[in-house]
């Protein structure tokens, strides 16, 4: 009986690293989607700026700025771009600002990655949104002196 236990033992902790192994690398592999969320929040941004604060329809509509470099990602087509990044283009600008103004943490999903095991940086794309709407809005991730001074 007791050796019977320590094979269950053995065999649930080698799956459990097994588990962990895969996620690890699944994560790593996908790095440049947080790259990717990065961009898509960027271009997003810059084109709200370029239209009176209108959220794009489509990809269509963002597809200028990512041709002028705008993705963070190198090497990567515009078609493979959008297979890795999602955006709500049903989202209201005029209500994710209102989402925004009370909150600390983002409350909305409207970017994100196409695969359960892409990465973010920080808070996400969705946390620069909040930002960008509230810059009074808490950020976990400040930038440091270093950041600061590189951006000079």
């Amino acid at each position: 009986m007791m050796r019977r236990t320590i094979q269950y033992i053995a065999l649930t902790i080698g799956c459990a690293l097994m588990l962990f192994v895969f996620v690890a690398v699944m994560s790593f592999s996908r790095l440049d989607d947080a790259y990717a969320q990065w961009g898509a929040t960027d271009m997003v941004i810059d084109y709200m700026a370029d239209h009176d604060g209108q959220w794009p329809n489509n990809w269509t509509d963002l597809q200028p700025y990512f041709d002028a470099g705008g993705g963070r990602v190198s090497g990567w087509t515009y078609e493979t771009f959008q297979q890795h990044v999602w955006i709500d283009f049903e989202a209201d600008s005029t209500e994710l600002h209102k989402l925004s103004q009370r909150a600390t943490s983002p409350p909305f999903n409207v970017i994100d990655s196409t695969s359960v095991f892409g990465p973010q940086f920080g808070d996400g794309p969705n946390g620069t949104l909040m930002r960008h709407f509230n810059p009074d809005a808490p950020n976990p991730n400040p930038p440091t002196t270093a950041t600061v001074e590189l951006a000079q």
